[in-house]
């Protein structure tokens, strides 16, 4: 029997890298980076799509939540799954092509122009990314 090392370190080398993070994988590692959640599925789940559009654009990894449940359960799922990111789309932000940012272990930090946490999420992945 031939015996090969090469993968059993690398599921050893993941099975201690997920138990270090506790599964709470900093943005640049997250499978997914920023979750989407529209007020109303039926009223802004277009300016949801444009959003996720312009994200995955930018070279992010996004999950739109476009299910029929209230805001406050999508969050919490969301949260569960501890995406580091969870914009919450509405009426004034599809009107000021904005997002409400809330940031994992912070909580809501206000709306934000969509560009500008575009930047910010691009330079937080490029400043951890280069350090691997």
């Amino acid at each position: 029997m031939v015996h090969r090392a090469l993968f059993g370190s690398v599921e050893r080398f993941f099975g201690v890298l997920i138990e270090h993070y506790a599964g709470a994988f900093p943005l640049w590692l997250a499978p997914v980076q920023v979750g989407l959640v529209p007020i109303s599925s039926e009223k802004h789940l277009a300016y949801a799509e444009q959003v996720k559009a312009k994200l995955e654009a930018a070279g992010l990894r996004v999950e739109l939540d476009a299910r029929n449940e209230k805001m406050n359960a999508k969050i919490r799922d969301l949260g569960l799954q501890k995406v580091p990111f969870i914009l919450v789309l509405g009426d004034k932000e599809a009107a000021s092509n904005s997002v409400s940012v809330r940031t994992r272990g912070k909580g809501d930090e206000g709306s934000v122009p969509l560009e500008e946490f575009i930047a910010r999420a691009k330079k937080l992945v490029s400043e951890h990314a280069m350090g691997l």
